[in-house]
């Protein structure tokens, strides 16, 4: 296995992105703001330059916020949060006990007020989700397995209350529920991606973005979302890509731009913000790479947008054919899944990179921490990127 230059750092910083004291870089606890700084301090350490006078690109947005413990009994049981049942990122303060029913109902309870009542369901009821079409107080989705949760719907909020619930966490039908939520609706929430530059030697006005969502889903109620994974792998490969190419004998012929976006959980806000308020020529961008979710890579690595940006693509192919880094890197179409999507749609040749493997399989639950990080080809995947970096300069200045 190819060695990354400083294994000992990068277990470092994802040690740190994931701890209690960022609170799952979300929306309470100031978690998003207490992991930009720690960035910032890196790329200072490590003697990057600011962009636009500061390490920070503040923006705001609206978003809805659990900052204090949330309970739901059933039948008198008290379920789990995280693992038993979450709650839809749009809901507002409630407490009370509440009746419920199974869809679909019968004749005689259509007809009757059922804005008190909690309806029972699962997949095959999404268009009763949807429209809440019987008036209802929320609704009870049960699933198969542990519900992975999204703040996407927190940009907003409702009075409807969804909640999704492993229905293996109860033994017989819900007839009632005890619920007590509190919410924060923070309007607005002061964000920021965090940036800085390592100013090209031969060609600065020539650019690449090394981009990572920093964020993640924070906290619902007193659980923590660590999102070790998503993505607190792909900044700890930005901040080794940033602290090697920071260094003198490794500065590239042209100008690298490491981007930490956040608001990427709510709707790739960050990435949209930076996109629109870039302070460079977009047309001088050669490559952005989006790094999300980067720690496993036993089946190799996929690179979305692979075949609209063939170069990139086919350099990263060449690559680790020559140095067989990594099983395979897999091509996929276009897709607006992460934070090369708004630099992609101002036409930047933007890729998206994520590793595969069934190494770790965790994805928007609190199980989602450090210690289950594997990391497999986290070295290997380094040594591409490193490689692309130098190798993409050389391409760009020799062929135009």
């Amino acid at each position: 296995m190819a060695q990354a230059q400083n294994r000992s750092q990068v277990e470092k910083n994802l040690k740190k992105l994931c701890s209690k004291s960022f609170a799952g870089r979300g929306y309470v606890k100031n978690g998003d703001r207490k992991a930009a700084k720690y960035i910032a301090r890196k790329f200072i350490q490590f003697g990057l330059q600011q962009i636009n006078h500061q390490y920070f690109q503040p923006y705001s947005f609206n978003i809805n916020s659990f900052p204090k413990k949330i309970s739901l009994n059933i039948n008198e049981k008290e379920l789990i949060p995280g693992r038993d049942f979450i709650i839809k990122a749009s809901a507002v303060a409630i407490k009370g006990q509440y009746s419920c029913k199974y869809l679909p109902l019968s004749e005689e309870d259509r007809k009757s007020d059922l804005s008190s009542i909690f309806l029972v369901g699962n997949s095959s009821h999404k268009e009763f989700l949807k429209d809440n079409i019987f008036q209802a107080k929320g609704f009870i989705y049960l699933e198969e397995k542990q519900p992975i949760w999204s703040v996407y719907a927190g940009r907003d909020t409702s009075s409807y209350i969804v909640i999704k619930v492993n229905k293996n966490a109860f033994n017989d039908s819900i007839h009632q529920i005890d619920i007590n939520i509190q919410n924060q609706y923070l309007s607005p929430h002061e964000s920021q991606n965090v940036w800085a530059q390592v100013k090209g030697t031969k060609y600065p006005d020539s650019l690449i973005i090394i981009g990572a969502h920093y964020d993640h889903l924070g906290m619902m109620g007193d659980v923590i979302y660590p999102g070790a994974n998503d993505n607190a792998s792909g900044t700890a490969m930005l901040l080794e890509l940033a602290r090697y190419f920071s260094q003198k004998e490794h500065q590239a012929d042209y100008t690298i731009i490491f981007a930490a976006f956040s608001g990427e959980e709510v709707g790739l806000l960050g990435s949209k913000y930076m996109a629109d308020h870039f302070p460079f020529n977009l047309k001088n961008i050669k490559a952005m790479i989006n790094l999300d979710m980067v720690a496993t890579g036993s089946e190799g690595i996929t690179v979305v947008n692979a075949k609209t940006v063939a170069k990139v693509f086919n350099s990263l192919v060449s690559i680790n054919d020559e140095k067989q880094y990594l099983k395979e890197v897999k091509a996929r179409g276009e897709s607006c899944n992460s934070d090369h999507c708004p630099f992609y749609e101002k036409g930047v040749p933007a890729v998206f990179i994520y590793t595969r493997g069934p190494e770790a399989t965790a994805y928007h639950i609190p199980e989602d921490h450090y210690e289950s990080l594997p990391l497999t080809e986290f070295d290997d995947l380094f040594c591409l990127l490193r490689d692309f970096i130098k190798k993409q300069a050389f391409q760009q200045h020799h062929y135009h």
